[in-house]
């Protein structure tokens, strides 16, 4: 994780920082989950895509098979 994404989940409050945590290892165990509010995205790329959680995004990548965490913000700083 980068020092932003890490800054930021810092900011969150106790509950919040656990519901992002459990999503982010879901996500890293199986990206396409059907469960999951995840949505390829257009503008940042052929193999960005988004998952929602509440008002905060997770932005990432899937490379080879593996997931890259871009960014974690709000979706109002996000997009």
């Amino acid at each position: 994780m980068t020092d932003k994404i890490q800054k930021f989940m810092d900011s969150l409050d106790k509950k919040t920082r656990e519901q992002l945590k459990g999503k982010i290892s879901s996500l890293i165990k199986n990206p396409f989950q059907k469960h999951q509010d995840i949505k390829k995205m257009k503008s940042h790329g052929e193999d960005t895509y988004r998952l929602r959680v509440g008002k905060i995004r997770i932005i990432f990548q899937v490379i080879e098979n593996k997931i890259k965490i871009v960014t974690v913000d709000y979706r109002g700083n996000i997009y």
